[in-house]
């Protein structure tokens, strides 16, 4: 007779040792779901062709037409860059190095034209009818002070430029969004076939996240290109006048015509006596 303390071992042919095993990797595969779901991994977004960044083509034109101005949209907007290439632009130009921060750039390039106003010169920022940077030369001549100029008048241009840019970006993708919503209610009338409207129904679920995902990059980018274009001319203008700055970017200097003198009024006529009437 076998000994209560003694250890019991399973064959690993066993039935009993394959049920085992299975339900360890049952309890496995639903933890591996389970993780999926909470990384927002699903099978959807792993079949999505355009999620993957890969061109999809159903065979209906205006479908294609669409997933490809997504595809086209999402390239634009990953290279997208505000103000990250300006800021090297005008930080290597005041001295400083690539890498430097945005604040620590406005400050030196304020610092820099104030320097370059010393001799009485002095930068006046005009955003209409286009940017541009006007110099006041003082009292000598200085090759700083236009290299200066012409390097934060390019970095205004062309934050000015990009921002419209990027706005423009973002505006289509807003646009792409009301043409995925038409694409919806076609669905089920554009496709016979069950398994390629399915597969058209991922591509547009997956075309949604991605053209949300363009808009807020290509409003935020746009947004920081602007920002920067304020403070950048707001460091290095010298707070010129109203009217300095309007004669200027019209290109002229003449101050404004006095009024032509028409002489001296004529006395007033002296009223008749109440007596005297004309006969």
């Amino acid at each position: 007779m076998r000994s209560l303390t003694e250890k019991q071992t399973v064959s690993p042919s066993s039935p009993s040792f394959a049920l085992g095993a299975l339900g360890d990797l049952s309890r496995l595969f639903f933890i591996a779901l389970t993780l999926l779901a909470a990384s927002g991994c699903w099978w959807n977004q792993s079949t999505s062709h355009l999620a993957k960044g890969e061109e999809y083509k159903s065979g209906q034109e205006k479908y294609d037409t669409f997933f490809a101005s997504v595809t086209e949209l999402r390239g634009k907007t990953n290279d997208a860059k505000g103000e990250s290439d300006l800021r090297k632009q005008v930080a290597e130009a005041v001295g400083l190095p690539a890498s430097a921060k945005l604040e620590d750039t406005l400050d030196a390039a304020k610092t820099r034209s104030n320097e370059l106003k010393k001799d009485g010169g002095r930068f006046f920022v005009v955003v209409a009818p286009e940017p541009k940077l006007i110099v006041k030369k003082g009292v000598e001549e200085n090759k700083d002070a236009t290299a200066f100029a012409k390097t934060i008048e390019d970095a205004i241009k062309q934050g000015i430029q990009r921002g419209d840019e990027l706005d423009g970006l973002a505006r289509e993708a807003a646009n792409l969004e009301e043409t995925l919503s038409s694409l919806e209610k076609e669905l089920d009338a554009s496709f016979a076939d069950t398994s390629t409207k399915d597969q058209v129904k991922l591509e547009l679920d997956a075309a949604r996240e991605l053209l949300e995902n363009s808009r807020l990059r290509a409003g935020s980018e746009s947004g920081q290109a602007l920002r920067f274009v304020v403070l950048l001319a707001s460091a290095v203008d010298s707070g010129a006048a109203a009217e300095l700055l309007a004669m200027e970017a019209g290109g002229s200097t003449k101050k404004p015509a006095k009024p032509i003198p028409r002489g001296k009024p004529g006395k007033p006529v002296k009223p008749r006596p109440k007596n005297d009437f004309d006969p």
